[in-house]
């Protein structure tokens, strides 16, 4: 057997046992949590399917989501930045390297789009067709799928894929939006096979002038693939490989410079604020899950206590992942070198965490104020659980929680 053709297979094994090694630990510290996510999503899910208006266009709205998860897809191949110096001569075991790769990608892609899809089955059972027609619709969109993988693997080869790139976003949204419109089987049907059989030609006419393969592309595609999962699964665990982008965001400079005030007493947490900000990561999660548990609540306003019940999660998922901004600097000198008290970096942190979540439930709560038909009493009764579960969490849970994992904080 070639090396260099069964290579592939060996490196895709080791990151799934590494992968597993890592969502065994961080299940083991989510303990309940996954099982609460599920309730709320399942009476989440129902409550809206209840109260949406008999006029939204779920058409239009399953076309955009197919468009974007039929479009954005991504290939694994498990290469390295030594790859090109010492794999580039063997060309012949190569070719079985890639095509394992492909396969590999185009069963994950595929199962990504029937995970989807059944996560849609009762909004398009309630208002677009039976079990056949989704099944139908499901036939379509996978070899549809398979075929957006080809042809980004193509794309990688050329300098400026932006045109193709738009090509094939819009095939895919004229696509979806016949087939859940109900009018794809029929005529239009054998205009987008030979629509996507002229694409197909377009596409191989185009990239097939260069032959020679895009390591740089591929090495940079890989690297943000596992820097994205090591960074997911830093919230929760500690995680050696970790990186992480610095970003100036000059806007929160004025913001640093007042607040909070230059005492000894505010050592650490104008350190825990700088590094909030000018990392990517965790601002960027907070930022995100305040705008989608502000979206939750506000689809779930209909039924007041699941609007109560997922404030207080939304709180709690940020929450786990503040601590990173704390374990980030356990092995820089100066950190250790600081005339502070130790016990100061846990008060700070707390401070900070408490802060950072109450400043969240108070924006969920004020975005709501011209959503509510009756904004009081339950707006501020929600701002009341809000504030409550962000002191709970950021002054008394998290931070004996922090302390339990590692004593080097």
């Amino acid at each position: 057997m070639n090396p260099v053709a069964s290579l592939f297979r060996r490196r895709r094994k080791q990151a799934w046992i590494k992968g597993a090694r890592y969502t065994a630990l961080i299940a083991k510290g989510l303990h309940f949590l996954p099982f609460a996510v599920l309730l709320l999503i399942y009476f989440g899910y129902r409550a809206l399917l209840s109260g949406l208006p008999p006029e939204f266009p779920v058409n239009l709205l399953m076309a955009v989501l197919l468009t974007w998860i039929l479009s954005r897809t991504g290939i694994r191949t498990y290469v390295k930045a030594a790859d090109p110096v010492f794999l580039l001569p063997a060309e012949e075991g190569l070719r079985g390297y890639f095509r394992g790769s492909l396969l590999y990608s185009g069963i994950m892609q595929s199962l990504k789009v029937v995970f989807w899809m059944a996560f849609l089955f009762p909004l398009f059972h309630a208002r677009l067709g039976d079990a056949w027609d989704f099944l139908a619709a499901l036939a379509i969109l996978i070899p549809l799928k398979i075929w957006n993988l080809r042809a980004y693997w193509l794309e990688l080869r050329i300098d400026r894929p932006a045109p193709l790139l738009l090509l094939r976003v819009g095939s895919n949204g004229l696509i979806t939006l016949w087939l859940f419109s109900g009018g794809l089987f029929g005529w239009p049907l054998l205009v987008a096979i030979l629509w996507f059989t002229w694409l197909t030609f377009h596409y191989w006419r185009t990239c097939s002038q260069n032959r020679t393969i895009p390591w740089d592309r591929l090495l940079l595609r890989e690297e943000q693939t596992v820097s994205a999962w090591y960074r997911l699964a830093g919230h929760f665990v500690d995680v050696p490989q970790i990186g992480n982008e610095i970003k100036p965001r000059p806007l929160f400079n004025p913001v640093l410079r007042c607040f909070p005030p230059t005492r000894p007493e505010n050592t650490y947490l104008y350190l825990y604020l700088r590094t909030f900000f000018r990392y990517r990561e965790p601002f960027g999660v907070y930022v995100r899950l305040t705008g989608v548990t502000a979206l939750l609540v506000a689809f779930l306003r209909g039924e007041w206590w699941l609007s109560a019940l997922m404030l207080p999660l939304g709180l709690l998922i940020t929450g786990i992942q503040l601590p990173w901004i704390r374990r980030i600097h356990r092995f820089q000198p100066w950190f250790r070198l600081y005339p502070r008290p130790d016990m100061q970096k846990r008060t700070d942190w707390s401070r900070l965490a408490f802060a950072l979540l109450a400043g969240q439930a108070t924006t969920v709560v004020l975005l709501q104020w011209w959503l509510w038909r009756q904004p009081f009493p339950l707006l501020p009764l929600l701002l009341g659980i809000g504030w409550s579960t962000a002191w709970i969490l950021g002054r008394v849970w998290l931070p004996k929680r922090l302390h339990k994992q590692s004593s080097l904080l």
